[in-house]
């Protein structure tokens, strides 16, 4: 057979198993955001049996011989990572017995309803069983591999190529040594947290700021939609529908702009690679602390800088009454205000590690068995005294406050504090060529996001991330970014310099 037949072959393939993974990206983000919860019963089973068919397209003998075939044939540069990528996956995936996948599949779809209800509920006890259960068929899978290293090392590698837990341990002792004496002495000055960030502001202003952001985003109708879930997230149907969600708190309201514009932050990453890749494995197979990087550069390097909301603020402070009153220099140190919380996705970013930490201490302790479920609310408590000398009220803002265990996702959290060390990296690269500041005062918000398409974004998952920085900085990754930008922030918010 030749190079081109076979080429022929694996894009017929390849769009079949698009196909069934927007069927199955469409039924994920019903059930999460319109769907009524008296179907979710039946529409599991039906996403788990499309599951298995899309499983039985990417094990089947004839695929896994036509990738092997193609990985050793001389492909150009695109395609010859096209085949890497899918044959990384092919034999983390060919050895599991159908059987064991679809109940797998089936598992963390009624994982996902038990979770949103126990939170809800404050109930721990009722999930217990359901992580036992996720805990016990994750190592099972994994042990269908073909590698030896340890389980949560080959979990952490799923979420990011090439990183090992001794880089990780080295990236958190770094933060434990900088960025955590530095935050005591924050928290030391006790600062106030200002009265208007608890003000009760209406649904109906806070979507009208959400529209507002949008337009100011660039985050454009035509290919972006913005739904309400429990669980703020971003779902990639193509490079042209790209969705994101918020949750609303009427109490609480900057939660939601900052969810929108972090969620925005993953839709265009996936919206502005090169539409040569649609369709393809390259599309959307970044590493997630790579997404990470973006959905947090825009969060928190340009999303709570003063320069962001320069032009938009006035528009803000016209519908949402509890603003009225705030001016724009309280609004910035309002949502750059630090605090001991509780909550990850609410965090401040000196803060934000420590959460992460506990999440990937306890994640380590569950497959190396020194942890079990039994009693894991207690150590998550602990742990949160230990850290950020804070005790969870319940277990609705402590254990059950992320929806990530409940779908399986062991090894991902880590991410999110590398990410957002990635993004200073990023920041820092951008400044040197565009003046980024001014770019956000003009409400050219264009300017921003054509510099990462240009640079990041259009590449996809072509290049992995060391390679892609060394390309577009000039270096691997370095973490002092970050350290530097935290502590310059911060000292010039609260008058703190070495």
């Amino acid at each position: 057979m030749t190079i081109s037949t076979k080429l022929d072959q694996f894009h017929e393939i390849r769009e079949k198993i698009s196909a069934y993974r927007l069927a199955l990206t469409t039924l994920n983000w019903d059930s999460s955001t319109i769907a009524p919860k008296k179907g979710a019963s039946y529409r599991n089973k039906m996403a788990a049996l499309l599951s298995g068919e899309l499983f039985s397209i990417t094990t089947s003998p004839e695929f896994i011989d036509l990738i092997d075939e193609l990985s050793a044939e001389d492909l150009d540069e695109v395609m010859t990572r096209e085949i890497r990528l899918i044959k990384k996956n092919l034999d983390k995936t060919r050895y599991i017995p159908k059987d064991v996948f679809v109940e797998y599949a089936q598992l963390t779809r009624d994982a996902e309803n038990v979770w949103e209800k126990a939170r809800d509920q404050q109930d721990y006890a009722s999930f217990k069983p359901y992580l036992k259960k996720l805990i016990e068929m994750t190592k099972q899978i994994i042990s269908f591999r073909k590698d030896t290293r340890p389980v949560y090392q080959q979990l952490i590698d799923d979420f990011e190529t090439g990183i090992t837990l001794a880089d990780y341990d080295v990236f958190f002792s770094k933060l434990k040594e900088e960025i955590v004496p530095f935050l005591h002495r924050i928290i030391a000055k006790n600062i106030p947290e200002p009265a208007w960030l608890s003000r009760h502001v209406p649904i109906g202003q806070q979507r009208k700021v959400v529209d507002i952001l949008m337009d100011y985003l660039n985050y454009e109708k035509e290919s972006g939609y913005i739904g309400e879930s429990a669980h703020p997230f971003s779902s990639h149907f193509s490079i042209h529908d790209n969705r994101v969600t918020v949750r609303y708190h009427e109490d609480m309201f900057t939660s939601s702009i900052f969810a929108l514009i972090h969620e925005v932050g993953h839709a265009t990453y996936n919206g502005q690679v090169d539409e040569v890749y649609q369709g393809s494995t390259i599309a959307d197979s970044m590493t997630y602390g790579m997404h990470e990087s973006q959905s947090r550069l825009y969060e928190n390097m340009l999303g709570r800088s003063a320069q962001f909301w320069t032009s938009v603020y006035p528009k803000v402070q016209q519908c949402v009454d509890a603003l009225s009153d705030v001016t724009l220099d309280e609004f910035i140190l309002g949502i750059n205000h630090v605090a001991l919380s509780l909550i990850r996705i609410e965090a401040d970013e000196l803060t934000y590690p420590l959460h992460i930490m506990v999440r990937y201490e306890i994640e380590q302790g569950l497959f190396d068995g020194t942890l079990d479920v039994e009693g894991l609310d207690e150590v998550w408590n602990q742990k949160y005294m230990e850290y950020l000398g804070i005790r969870p009220p319940h277990n609705g803002l402590g254990i059950l406050q992320d929806i990530h265990w409940s779908g399986g996702a062991f090894g991902y959290f880590p991410t999110y504090a590398l990410g957002s060390a990635y993004s200073a990296q990023w920041m820092a690269a951008m400044k040197k060529e565009i003046d980024v500041d001014r770019c956000l005062e003009n409400n050219d918000f264009a300017s921003v996001n054509a510099w990462l398409k240009n640079n990041i974004h259009r590449h996809g998952g072509l290049f992995d991330p060391n390679e892609l920085l060394l390309k577009v900085t000039g270096e691997t990754f370095n973490p002092q970014y970050y350290v530097d930008y935290l502590k310059e922030k911060y000292s010039q918010l609260f008058g703190l310099y070495e």
